[in-house]
């Protein structure tokens, strides 16, 4: 770079001609990076501050920007998430933090000679608008490394968002495919947002703990990470249907029945299988001689467990105290002189064309 021209009348004598030369060089010298200062003499470039890097506690939660009302023309609230913090450690120190005796600080090593200010948490995910959305990487006491961002005059935490996100879904998922749902967020309990939506999939058919063939229904809470190399939010885990239920039986159910319609009355272990109490299917467990092993009256109740096979519950228990069996005697063969015959032990109300099994 060619150097600026130094008239011999200039208003400095002589001897300040080297330092004017050697300044000219320092500060227009190529590669040099910082601020451009413009004046009279022309433009020089000014070295980049050292840049400051902190460590400091969170002394209040993470504050994102309240989407209520988003979208509309007056909506102005800051769209980057902040906290409050006191340093715990900086290696360029304000020259105004003093210890108890007076003396300038090297190390803060807590938090009570460092002043409260904010920090603010720019690397999170933001919506449409560019506002702040998710759950909160931090919260109050934790530690993070701050960087000073002499472009916004802040203090900036250095850390990425949490890409696990808690999720309720808005709509149903079918197996395989995708459905909207809201964050689930906490504040002194689990609650939807209904003001962040967004896409789950189901990524991995079949491989998530406990998922049914059925569809899962809104309502259905689960977590999903964000993926970066398919940008989307897949399914890590989901709320299942109840694995067992406790039931009643709405018809008669015998040993020749494979199956037999009943009500939930209690259920674990997953969410309830009929919302809307309209019924459901239930198997009875093959037995031998092709019979079933179970048989019961109408308002019989008793166990099932969810049969991840045929996605129907399959009976494994009905009350004693509920299922009165009668024994009858059945011929089984006639001769001329003799007949012989058989014990068999069968639920009240069983048919045999018209007639009914009753006391004998």
């Amino acid at each position: 770079m060619t150097r600026p021209q130094v008239q011999a009348d200039d208003v400095y004598g002589s001897g300040c001609f080297a330092a004017l030369l050697e300044r000219a060089d320092r500060n227009a010298r190529p590669g040099a990076t910082g601020e451009a200062q413009y004046g009279t003499a022309g433009v020089s470039f000014l070295a980049p501050p050292e840049t400051r890097l902190a460590l400091v506690q969170l002394t209040s939660e993470l504050s994102y920007p309240d989407l209520e009302g988003a979208g509309t023309s007056h909506f102005t609230v800051e769209p980057t998430p902040s906290a409050t913090a006191r340093q715990v450690w900086c290696h360029q120190f304000d020259p105004d933090d003093k210890t108890p005796g007076g003396d300038p600080l090297r190390s803060y090593g807590g938090t009570a000679n460092s002043k409260e200010e904010t920090v603010y948490h720019a690397a999170v995910f933001r919506n449409a608008s560019g506002y702040a959305i998710g759950h909160p990487t931090f919260r109050a006491g934790d530690r993070v490394f701050c960087v000073w961002n002499r472009q916004s005059g802040r203090w900036e935490i250095l850390a990425p968002p949490l890409d696990v996100w808690r999720f309720e879904l808005k709509t149903a998922l079918s197996p395989g495919s995708f459905a909207t749902a809201y964050l689930l967020a906490y504040a002194e309990g689990y609650a939807e947002n209904v003001h962040i939506e967004f896409d789950v999939y189901d990524a991995l058919v079949g491989t998530l703990r406990g998922r049914a063939k059925t569809d899962s229904l809104a309502g259905t809470q689960g977590y999903a990470k964000y993926m970066p190399d398919s940008g989307r939010w897949e399914i890590i885990a989901i709320e299942h249907q109840a694995r067992w239920i406790r039931f009643g039986l709405t018809g008669n159910l015998s040993h020749l029945d494979y199956g037999q319609s009943g009500q939930v009355l209690t259920y674990w272990d997953g969410f309830d299988p009929d919302p809307n109490n309209a019924g459901i299917w239930l198997l009875n467990s093959a037995g031998t001689d092709n019979s079933y092993t179970f048989a019961g009256r109408n308002g019989d109740t008793g166990i099932a467990c969810l049969d991840p096979a045929s996605d129907y519950y399959r009976i494994v228990a009905i009350d004693g105290n509920d299922y009165d069996p009668v024994t009858i005697d059945v011929v089984t063969a006639v001769t001329a002189t003799t007949y012989t015959t058989r014990q068999l032990r069968l639920p009240r109300g069983v048919t045999f064309g018209d007639a009914e099994v009753h006391n004998i």
